[in-house]
């Protein structure tokens, strides 16, 4: 995976068709604010109905969900619903090292069991580094889960969290560099965070830096991220199992 493009819940058909028209390897679909509310079912819904439209489909982009927190109680109803067709992945909001996604895993075991999936079937992306103790985790995610699929530096979390508005300080910069280390650990891609739009000159410096792509929010970036991270550069190795 060297590009995610980001679809938020109240996407409209157009949107839709422009996301899955784009290139990107892998499309996020997120479910909206946490809070169990009938926005909140109707886009589990729309997830679904998504899901179903696209299985079978071998050609990128690949259908990410992205769930509600572990610590929250949204999580388990977010998945009951996914697992009704069985999502390709799911994006954890925030990845606390291996813990996380360990108990991501045994969550989505149980489900796939009760769905008749085979054991493994659903991939795990995260977005890591999003608040300083996440960001000094994330060293033990070597081997934490064959699930993983790729880590995607949260930028603008740790920077609410820090109560920075802008800046490239020491802080926002060890953290990048423990996301980089942690997916190079892991075997699997680093994906930088979205940019604005017109200022793709800073995808070459994320290539720099060791990202192997990037998360982006507008279908227009796609062309740009695949042009500065090639293909056959996004290598991965097999994870052991913890």
């Amino acid at each position: 995976m060297r590009s995610c493009l980001i679809l938020e819940s109240d996407a409209n058909d157009e949107e839709l068709a422009a996301a899955f028209d784009c290139g990107a390897d892998a499309i996020l679909l997120r479910l909206g604010p946490s809070a169990e509310d009938a926005a909140r079912r109707s886009a589990r819904r729309r997830a679904c109905a998504l899901i179903n439209e696209r299985r079978g489909k071998n050609a990128a982009p690949k259908l990410f969900v992205e769930v509600a927190p572990l610590d929250s109680d949204l999580i388990e109803a977010d998945l009951d619903a996914l697992f009704g067709p069985g999502p390709e992945g799911v994006f954890l909001p925030s990845c606390a090292g291996a813990a996380s996604l360990q108990r991501m895993s045994v969550k989505l075991a149980v489900r796939e069991a009760q769905a008749g999936l085979a054991d493994g079937a659903t991939r795990i992306g995260a977005f890591a580094g999003g608040d300083p103790g996440a960001a000094l985790a994330l060293r033990s995610l070597a081997g934490a889960s064959p699930r993983l699929a790729a880590l995607a530096f949260d930028e603008a979390g740790l920077r609410t969290a820090l109560g920075l508005a802008c800046g490239d300080g020491a802080a926002i910069q060890m953290a990048r560099a423990a996301v980089v280390l942690a997916a190079a650990s892991a075997g699997v891609p680093a994906l930088a965070a979205p940019l604005p739009a017109g200022e793709n000159e800073a995808y070459a410096a994320a290539r720099r830096d060791g990202f192997q792509g990037a998360m982006a929010v507008f279908p227009g970036e796609i062309a740009a991220i695949h042009e500065v991270f090639p293909a056959g550069e996004n290598r991965q190795r097999p994870q052991s199992s913890a």
